[in-house]
């Protein structure tokens, strides 16, 4: 976001905002005569994220929006940044939401997407082979397009914007949310036939050696891009 330059007294939008994390960093920082609007499908979701702006004392710097990314509810330029956090690369048709956006952001805004890579996943495991099957084979399932953070410095460019920049982020762990992630991946692997029953066991029984060794590295490689829509 600071890469964005959100500002005191923009207004700002978080697509597909869930339950409101960003969106509440937003309000934060375009208070105190700013606004942070949140727009997602789920109602219920929704619910929660309304629920936590009041108790974080933010709900009059924030609105919350029920709406499809592919359409947005929103007239056009009404904001001066528009932003998705690890929401597109789960959207079908996604070009259409990425055309919304910039629709819906002012000339001379800026527009931003922070997603992860899918196929840029760090497990530590002496099985290299079997690994790369196994992080292919949840990267095409647990994505729509695992490789649209790849494409898109150039899809916004073909809208128009400028500027088009791209950054990446890695965070590691030696435990913790990726381990518990490789063992969830050896399960969907087999699932989708990318390996054997047997190569499951054996890969699943030296990663569980090399957390009790404390051998075992994970981590994803996360992408920001983002631009800016042209003065008329």
């Amino acid at each position: 976001m600071n890469l964005l330059g959100v500002a005191p007294g923009e207004r700002v939008l978080d697509v597909g905002c869930g339950s409101g994390v960003v969106t509440r960093t937003l309000a934060r920082k375009v208070a105190p005569s700013g606004r942070a609007v949140g727009v997602d499908t789920s109602p219920a979701l929704l619910k929660v994220a309304r629920e936590l702006a009041n108790e974080a004392g933010l709900s009059a710097a924030i609105e919350f929006k029920e709406g499809n990314c592919r359409a947005l509810p929103f007239p056009d330029s009404s904001f001066d940044v528009a932003m998705a956090a690890t929401t597109l690369s789960h959207v079908p048709d996604v070009g259409r939401a990425i055309a919304e956006m910039v629709r819906v952001t002012r000339p001379g805004g800026r527009v931003g997407v922070f997603d992860v890579d899918g196929d840029m996943v760090v497990f530590a495991h002496p099985d290299r082979e079997a690994t790369r099957r196994i992080i292919a084979a949840f990267s095409d399932q647990m994505w729509v397009n695992g490789w649209l953070m790849r494409e898109l410095p150039f899809r916004l460019s073909g809208l128009g914007v400028v500027d088009v920049r791209i950054r990446g982020f890695m965070p590691l762990e030696f435990g913790g949310y990726y381990a518990n992630r490789a063992q969830r991946s050896a399960e969907l692997a087999v699932q989708t036939g990318a390996i054997t029953a047997d190569e499951q066991a054996r890969w699943l029984e030296a990663h569980q050696t090399a957390l009790r060794e404390g051998r075992f590295l994970g981590g994803q490689l996360h992408l920001f891009v983002w631009g800016t829509r042209p003065s008329i």
